[in-house]
This record gives structure tokens, C-alpha cells and sequence, in this order.
């Protein structure tokens, strides 16, 4: 068990450093949103893997916070790119 904790753990490091390479690199505004949100996804997946392993609830009520937390960023972005870009309705 603990090895495969550990490895879903190092995959979750490399995405997670792909994913700030992503958004230090200039790149256009969505790009960096799709970064961050994939960030947020990574970050949710290692609470869940820490909470399966730990056997510990309050990492899934962590994890259930940020994925909400995510998901709004998420729309507040992809709003905000729209109304920069004059294409709000």
C-alpha cells in the first residue's frame, strides 16, 4: 500500500510542477487559468490520496472545500476572460 501511495504521490509532484511551469511561462490568460485549475485538481488528488492512506476524514472534508473553492475560481475566471474579450451577452 505504501508503495503505491508513493508513487501516486511522486506523479502528483510532477504534475504539479508541469502545471507551475505552465503558469510562470508567459503564456495567454486562459492558459494560465487551465493551469491553475489543473493545480487545484492536483492538489485535491493528494488530499485524497494523503486521506485514503491516513485514514483520516478531515482530509476529506478538505479535499470536498477545495475542489469547491476550484471550481468557482474556475467559473469567476472564465467569466472574466469573456467579459475582457467583449464577448458577453
Amino acid at each position: 500500500m505504501k508503495l503505491v501511495v508513493t508513487i501516486c504521490l511522486v506523479m502528483l509532484v510532477i504534475a504539479g510542477a508541469l502545471g507551475v511551469a505552465r503558469i510562470v511561462r508567459r503564456s495567454t490568460l486562459g492558459d494560465r487559468a487551465v493551469a491553475f485549475d489543473m493545480l487545484t485538481s492536483v492538489l485535491t488528488c493528494a488530499l485524497l490520496v494523503s486521506a485514503g492512506y491516513l485514514q483520516d476524514g478531515l482530509l476529506l472534508d478538505l479535499a470536498i472545500v477545495l475542489g469547491l473553492l476550484g471550481f468557482i475560481a474556475s467559473v469567476t475566471i472564465a467569466r472574466f476572460i469573456e467579459a475582457r474579450n467583449g464577448t458577453q451577452s
